[in-house]
């Protein structure tokens, strides 16, 4: 019989699953990159990946041999080819919290700057967006609607934050809350400031995600936020998720790392986006 144990984090809100012996998060964060490469580009070498992330040839054999065993790619000689959908790629929200974290928190640092107290802003369900809330205990003055349960729990902790949840069907593996409930607060609220995740991005093609529901929520915020400020991580540029929520010109600021490729970069400052590129501490989120 299989014994699982469940962690909690009471800190980071993030959870882990457990099978057997520890899998440190570390070999979780290179699978998640590489099943993140191939989404993109379908294939890869090995030598590539041991460039990419700075592992040994060993470590790369032991990751992409579990994720073979896991149905996610076929090893090829010298590398491997993605069995598994690019557009309908979605991982675990705890596993997205782990994610590219150092740069989450820079660009967060950014945004909070962006905010003013007597402000009113609505804070999506995205890992990058929770990172926001973390550090809005010296506002004296803001008001903060969110679909995000794990927001709510951070923001409770601030005495100068008025908080407005929406309400809806809980979407477990995103940890946020959508249906007709939250869509009828959306419906009637306008904010100053409406930060949003991205889950894939693209000048060209505009911004996309993983259901429907979330997509829903995102084309609402598109209307109810005075600014639209999309928070997203140089892994998320150039790439298509399963549903298309609208435009590049949603938003009127972007916020990303230095890591991102100068191109689309560029792609988004030609589209009249104004676009802030954060430098990347990485013992910041340690």
């Amino acid at each position: 019989m299989d014994i699982f144990c469940l962690t909690f984090d009471s800190d980071l809100l993030t959870f882990s699953l457990e099978k057997g012996s520890v899998l440190t998060m570390l070999a979780l964060e290179r699978r998640l990159r590489i099943r993140e490469i191939l989404s993109a580009q379908r294939s890869i070498s090995a030598s590539a990946l041991i460039q990419e992330l700075g592992a040994t040839s060993a470590t790369i054999r032991r990751d992409l041999a579990a994720l073979e065993k896991d149905g996610v790619l076929v090893r090829s000689h010298g590398g491997a080819v993605s069995r598994t959908s690019s557009t309908n790629f979605q991982p675990s929200y705890e596993a997205l919290q782990r994610t590219n974290r150092a740069e989450k928190v820079a660009i967060a640092a950014a945004a909070e700057k962006m905010l003013l107290d007597g402000d009113t802003a609505f804070l999506e369900s995205s890992t990058t967006v929770f990172e926001l809330s973390r550090r809005l205990g010296g506002f004296s003055r803001l008001t903060v609607a969110t679909n995000s349960p794990l927001v709510v729990c951070q923001l409770q902790r601030w005495a100068g934050v008025h908080v407005v949840c929406t309400g809806g069907d809980l979407q477990r593996h995103q940890f946020c809350l959508s249906g007709i409930w939250a869509q009828q607060v959306l419906s009637e609220i306008r904010v100053d400031k409406a930060f949003m995740g991205i889950t894939a991005v693209d000048f060209r093609y505009g911004h996309s995600c993983a259901s429907q529901a979330e997509a829903q929520v995102k084309r609402m915020l598109v209307k109810a936020g005075k600014q639209r400020i999309g928070m997203v991580d140089h892994s998320k540029f150039g790439n298509q998720a399963f549903v298309h929520v609208g435009p590049i010109s949603d938003f009127t600021t972007i916020i990303t790392d230095s890591g991102t490729d100068p191109a689309q970069i560029a792609g988004l400052r030609d589209a009249g986006v104004e676009v802030v590129v954060v430098e990347v501490d990485k013992h910041a989120a340690e």
